[in-house]
């Protein structure tokens, strides 16, 4: 009998824990995610991603509040130069590597995605509770 309700506890327990990281995807997953996200935020397009997972840790893992956790994932992309003609963005030769964090919001009811600019900290904030997943 306890081995049966041991059983029982430990397959609900995985599929609880199961449940609550189907969300959660991978870097590489999310690139079609990053260009579109990309794409609404930025009037011009990055050419390539560079790096993907910038602490090579996985996805953080990270608390706001008692009701809103975000996922966040880290990249670096090449932005090329682009000069204006007319009013139209002409590549140009050079550009520059972006690091980037994009950021998952799961309970957002608009856009689940946005996109942060600048250097990946891994001490966030110090008040959220971070942890790293995958």
């Amino acid at each position: 009998m306890k081995s049966l309700l041991r059983l029982f506890l430990f397959g609900f327990f995985l599929i609880l824990v199961t449940d609550l990281y189907s969300e959660v995807h991978r870097h590489s997953e999310m690139d079609k995610t990053l260009l579109s996200t990309w794409n609404k935020t930025f009037p011009v397009p990055y050419t390539k991603i560079l790096k993907r997972d910038l602490a090579g840790k996985g996805v953080l893992y990270y608390r706001k509040n008692s009701k809103k956790s975000v996922y966040i994932y880290s990249f670096v992309v090449f932005l090329p130069l682009y000069s204006e003609e007319g009013e139209k963005a002409v590549q140009k030769e050079g550009g520059r590597e972006v690091k980037l964090k994009l950021i998952y919001d799961p309970s957002s009811d608009e856009d689940k995605y946005t996109i942060e600019l600048g250097e990946f900290d891994e001490i966030y904030d110090a008040k959220g509770i971070i942890r790293w997943i995958r």
